[in-house]
């Protein structure tokens, strides 16, 4: 069973989101402290987690204090730093706090989604899955696509810019298949993973890569950008195209 944790200083909603979680058959550990997340991450690295944006360091041994700071943002940016192929769904009641979760979208940062807290269950699994799959989905409600897009756009070099553009149109043309081992490839997953994932030979998934490279124009960096390489050009058209067709 794959293992999911929970980050939320909420004994009620960690209690609803495990029986839930279990019910789709993840094995759940739970946390309520961005201490107590990191005890459990570094003795057994799940391969999900849900965080509550708004989270306290730590206990203080007798009640949990209220938390003034959206600590789980931080948590998620570091979680995904230490380990980048964690998917993480961050979920938030609290509107004020969207600006600082989309952040992380411009970084660029992969399998990460974002959700209202308190929405229908059946989006959790549906964004477990899409960030299992190495996809980036953020709340339709919560964000204006455009202005989003145009944010992380910002953050692209000027000798980057019209390689993603160019991949960014072109992703649509690729199979399912491509597209697929595209994401999971830019969440950091390697082709040995993305191999036993799929049930592919290791040489299957290599030459889908080099397909995918070709149909979207990057292999022709070698020669007209030297200095640039294909993956993190396909991180960022990756995220941009599902910002933009996928939220």
């Amino acid at each position: 069973m794959p293992k999911i944790l929970i980050v939320d200083d909420d004994a009620f909603a960690r209690n609803g989101l495990r029986m839930y979680l279990e019910s789709l058959g993840y094995q759940v550990s739970e946390a309520e402290t961005v201490q107590s997340a990191w005890e459990v991450v570094l003795t057994a690295v799940p391969l999900l987690a849900v965080i509550d944006v708004l989270l306290p360091l730590q206990s203080n041994g007798r009640s949990t204090p209220l938390p003034t700071q959206p600590h789980g943002i931080e948590l998620a940016r570091q979680l995904k730093k230490s380990y980048p192929t964690m998917g993480i769904v961050l979920l938030s009641a609290h509107q004020e706090f969207e600006r600082d979760v989309l952040q992380l979208a411009q970084q660029p940062l992969r399998s990460i989604a974002f959700l209202h807290k308190g929405g229908d269950m059946g989006r959790l699994q549906i964004a477990l899955e899409e960030v299992q799959a190495g996809r980036t989905l953020f709340a339709q409600e919560s964000i204006n696509k455009f202005a989003l897009a145009t944010a992380v756009s910002t953050h692209f070099a000027p000798d980057e810019r019209p390689w993603i553009e160019q991949a960014v149109a072109e992703f649509k043309f690729l199979s399912p298949r491509e597209q697929e081992i595209a994401h999971l490839l830019s969440a950091s997953h390697s082709s040995e993973h993305i191999a036993e994932r799929l049930g592919l030979s290791k040489g299957s998934v290599d030459n889908i890569i080099s397909r995918l490279y070709g149909r979207l124009g990057l292999t022709d960096m070698k020669i007209d950008a030297p200095g640039l390489r294909p993956l993190p050009i396909l991180i960022k058209a990756c995220l941009l195209y599902d910002i933009q067709h996928r939220s």
